[in-house]
């Protein structure tokens, strides 16, 4: 979720397209029909490839600030971590890292112990709709902090929602043995069983049906 040790991390050289798109979206004929001139022509089209270069520099410089970021968490100074998490976010708001920045603050404050921040940081994040590509970490995250806190039935509702954002079925399969084992810790056995059945039903060709199969054997001694 690759090193980088630099203090100022430099992207890769820019280099302009043949802004094939550009040329074949302004032909001759949509030219008279829109009425474009030749000056207007320069001007938007340099407009369109500074504002792809912008955006190109722009990821590389927050991709490289995340990597650095990541490898700080990685040598266990978490709180130095979360500082460079936040640095990315704030500097680089919209872009994919900044997204992944928010899942690594809340991942380094679980790692610290700071359970309820990271709660906090992750309700607070999710409260803005982001992408489902983020948002359904970000909802298994909060599931697990939910369910370190002792709030199993809201920590079932968190991974059941990461699961069903999940676009990989092992993903989806492996939140669904989460929302079910705090199903169980609930007292919601029924639940539990549901979910395990639905895995075993939805997704035979993963590893997660095995345990699957086994917790239903519990569930089944159980009574």
């Amino acid at each position: 979720m690759a090193t980088d040790d630099s203090s100022t991390p430099v992207p890769p050289t820019a280099t302009r397209s043949t802004d094939s798109g550009l040329s074949a979206f302004l032909t001759p004929e949509r030219l008279k029909m829109l009425g474009i001139g030749a000056v207007a022509i320069a001007v938007v089209g340099g407009g369109f490839w500074f504002a792809k270069v912008t955006g190109d520099r722009k990821e590389s410089f927050a991709a490289a600030a995340l990597e650095q970021a990541r490898n700080t968490a990685e040598q266990g100074d978490m709180g130095k971590a979360v500082q460079e998490f936040e640095r990315v976010t704030a500097q680089y708001p919209g872009t994919g890292a900044s997204h992944e920045a928010t899942l690594g603050i809340a991942q380094a404050r679980l790692v610290a112990g700071q359970t309820e921040l990271a709660i906090s940081t992750l309700k607070t994040y999710l409260a803005g709709n982001p992408p489902a590509t983020y948002a359904s970490p970000a909802n298994g995250l909060l599931g697990t902090g939910l369910e370190n806190t002792g709030k199993f039935a809201d920590a079932e509702a968190a991974y059941r929602k990461a699961a069903e954002l999940a676009t990989i079925d092992f993903l989806k399969a492996t939140l669904l043995l989460d929302a079910a084992r705090a199903a169980r810790l609930a007292g919601r056995t029924a639940e539990a069983r549901a979910i395990y059945e639905e895995i075993v039903a939805k997704y035979g060709e993963t590893a997660a049906k095995t345990e699957a199969e086994v917790r239903l054997g519990e569930l089944t001694a159980a009574g």
